[in-house]
């Protein structure tokens, strides 16, 4: 096969495993689930997008960031007439108060501009790459963009491959996989050698998502469960979120090497879900 495929969207079975390949948990993810049970307390009633905006900007320092997350959450949800230009300009101003504004709250008000098509609202979010400080506002902005499957931010996004924070380094890789530009091949290549772990198997994962075998090798070796538990010293459900990605990896590039590897796994891996996963695969692979 080809190492790359063309730049066209993906189909419908293959966008599942696209969204479900992924090593490390999501801090955004994980973040605003934690957050979401604790704003559902701190709600009592409804407010209108005006009243959430201006809580913003006047309320105390300390509680802004839960009003904002309120208002990603409304958008979110698409409860009211909220994504007007009004509410998307102001959402844009908080964004760009740096002096102003806390880093979560900032943070949030790039979340809540993924619910906006209007290409201020994708502006704001590649400036913001390219003129941030703060890790967690680059962190959620970088995540923005993959929602929104900017592909002409791949320039903006390329410079975080090199970051030192592992987290933005991850989500910086996560969101070129996301994205499907071919431009992020030889970038995510690089990182395939990494002395970082994750970094090797979210590389792969990624180039996997953009149709390059590149990470063929890595993910082969995400799937040898004895070395994952004595030489990387990883519990059993960190192992079969890794076998499970590495399987969903192999299914998107189809290579036939892989098909007695998937069928060893399907057959005997002492995980229901890794085997469920690998059987899934193999009939994937069966009729196409």
């Amino acid at each position: 096969m080809e190492n790359v495929i063309n730049s066209e969207p993906i189909s419908s079975s293959g966008r599942k495993l696209f969204f479900g390949l992924f090593i490390f948990p999501l801090m955004i993810a994980v973040g605003m689930a934690v957050l979401l049970c604790t704003v559902v307390l701190l709600t009592r009633e409804a407010e209108t997008p005006e009243s959430l905006i201006t809580a913003i900007k006047t309320g105390a320092p300390s509680k802004r960031w839960q009003k904002a997350f309120e208002l990603s959450n409304e958008l979110n949800q698409g409860r009211g007439l909220i994504r007007s230009s009004g509410v998307m300009n102001e959402i844009i101003h908080i964004l760009n108060g740096h002096e102003e504004y806390d880093a979560k709250t900032r943070s949030y008000m790039a979340v809540a501009l993924t619910r906006f098509d209007e290409p201020e609202a994708t502006e704001a979010l590649r400036a913001t790459l390219r003129v941030e400080t703060e890790a967690e506002v680059e962190l959620y902005s970088l995540w923005a963009l993959g929602q929104k499957q900017v592909r002409e931010a791949v320039p903006d996004i390329l410079p975080y491959l090199d970051r030192d924070e592992e987290d933005i380094r991850n989500m910086a890789i996560y969101v070129l996989g996301v994205l499907g530009d071919s431009r992020g091949v030889q970038p995510l290549s690089r990182l395939l050698n990494h002395e970082a772990r994750d970094i090797r198997w979210n590389a792969a994962l990624s180039l996997a998502r953009l149709g390059n075998d590149a990470g063929y090798d890595v993910m082969v070796k995400m799937l040898d469960r004895e070395t994952l538990a004595h030489y990387e010293g990883l519990e059993e459900g960190k192992i079969e979120q890794i076998m499970i990605n590495a399987v969903k990896g192999l299914a998107l590039l189809n290579h036939k090497e892989s098909l007695p590897i998937l069928k060893k796994i399907a057959a005997e891996d002492i995980s229901l879900k890794v085997r469920k996963v690998a059987l899934e695969a193999l009939a994937s692979a069966e009729t196409e």
